[in-house]
């Protein structure tokens, strides 16, 4: 009667704990987040601050240009002013004396030298008035035209400075990608490295238990197990700094791609032909280079305000030449250091064809001798430890030359950068 209780109670619970462990599984599952490089610049271009604050900075100097463009138009409309001239027409001077045909002559007379010294009067004052309003009109005019002046300067500032941020939008997110991406081969290299790092122990592990056995028959000393041992040691010690270094940058890889923190990365292998970049393909894209782009606004600002200054304003005029002609030797400057970094690349590439090849033509040789070892071995001649350390060496030489092919991504995304105008 018991049993048949216990039974369903029993089986309730193993469900109920099945459904637990699915749950938590499913839950692990979903906290895994695999993202391929691509995945990885995307999420990082679209959580970076920086474009963000530039395309800020080109909308309030957008507002700042049409400011200074209604301000222009005001001055436009500045008018000089009408001045009121003193009456110097007999006719208005008659109107105040209305009786004045019924005088006698002799008033009339009295009457017209007044009038006519009056007018005398307010001719001489008009001439005054008028003279003063041109001296006005003249420093009206001449504070306008420097109004208009500053503001057309600042308005080239601002144009060239919009232009700038427009450049240092697409500098930003090339220089974005280029991070992301070492960051991320990077991360994939220090892996390779730590599986490498395990393998070897794995194969000091192996060579120290033989030893121990050789060392109770007395044919090898304790003193080879010990420092066996010391390198079983140092092996740790650069695993641990590597796991420690692997982790610590996949946290931060994280953060820049905008993913919850408690959310776990998995990064999914790269797996691209490598082949030799046209490297010096980039001298015909030096003068898109960012940079350079720069420096041409620049250039260009000082050479319009050369063109726009007065010639009577000599010194002036001195500076906006000098500054121009800074301009154009910086950027002359710059395509010659380009131009040193592209051979320099160039010399790089090749250094890493050069080492890869050997490691190419090193494991050739390896795969050739294993195949004379296995023939030896079946015949008795060798052991199978001599065997094992051949497929040693031919795994050692597959995992340096997967790191060369690494640094080979890392070098590739630099010259895709570099031909999108980001050389750093």
């Amino acid at each position: 009667m018991h049993l048949k209780l216990i039974v369903p109670c029993f089986l309730g619970i193993l469900l109920c704990v099945f459904c637990v462990s699915t749950a938590a599984q499913a839950k692990e599952t979903e906290d895994i987040e695999t993202i391929t490089i691509e995945k990885a610049i995307e999420l990082a271009l679209n959580n970076h601050g920086n474009i963000k604050l530039l395309e800020t900075k080109i909308k309030a100097l957008s507002s700042q240009h049409k400011n200074i463009q209604d301000e222009l138009n005001e001055l436009d409309n500045i008018h000089n002013p009408t001045i009121s001239l003193l009456p110097t027409n007999p006719e208005y001077f008659l109107h105040q004396h209305p009786d004045f045909n019924q005088l006698a002559e002799e008033e009339k007379e009295v009457i017209g030298q007044l009038i006519g010294t009056q007018i005398l009067i307010n001719t001489t004052l008009n001439q005054l008035l008028e003279g003063q309003e041109v001296i006005r009109n003249q420093e009206l005019q001449e504070k306008i035209k420097v109004q208009r002046e500053e503001l057309n300067n600042a308005a080239k500032v601002i144009d060239a400075n919009q232009s700038k941020n427009y450049i240092g939008i697409e500098k930003t997110r090339e220089a974005i990608k280029q991070y992301i991406s070492q960051k991320y081969i990077s991360l994939l290299l220090l892996d390779a490295e730590i599986k490498q790092l395990k393998k070897e122990l794995s194969y000091i592990h192996s060579d120290i238990e033989d030893l121990w056995i050789m060392a109770e028959h007395g044919l090898t000393s304790n003193k080879d197990v010990e420092k066996k041992e010391r390198e079983i040691k140092k092996l740790n010690q650069q695993l641990d700094e590597k796991v420690r270094a692997f982790h610590f940058y996949l946290e931060e890889l994280k953060l820049e791609v905008g993913l919850p923190y408690n959310r776990m990365l998995q990064l999914q292998s790269i797996d691209k032909e490598i082949n030799r970049l046209p490297i010096m393909e980039l001298e015909s894209k030096m003068y898109k280079m960012f940079n350079v782009r720069e420096l041409e606004e620049d250039i260009l600002l000082a050479e319009k305000n050369y063109t726009s200054a007065e010639s009577s304003k000599t010194n002036l005029k001195d500076y906006y030449y000098q500054t121009w002609q800074v301009a154009k030797y910086e950027k002359d400057n710059l395509v010659k250091e380009l131009k040193v970094k592209i051979k320099k690349f160039y010399f790089e590439q090749e250094e890493m064809f050069l080492q890869m090849n050997n490691l190419q033509e090193t494991k050739a040789s390896l795969i050739a001798d294993k195949k004379d070892l296995q023939i030896q071995y079946s015949a008795g001649v060798i052991t199978s430890a001599e065997l094992e350390r051949i497929d040693r060496d031919i795994q050692r030489i597959e995992s340096e030359i997967n790191i060369y092919k690494f640094n080979y991504y890392i070098l590739s995304e630099k010259y895709t950068q570099a031909l999108n105008g980001y050389f750093m």
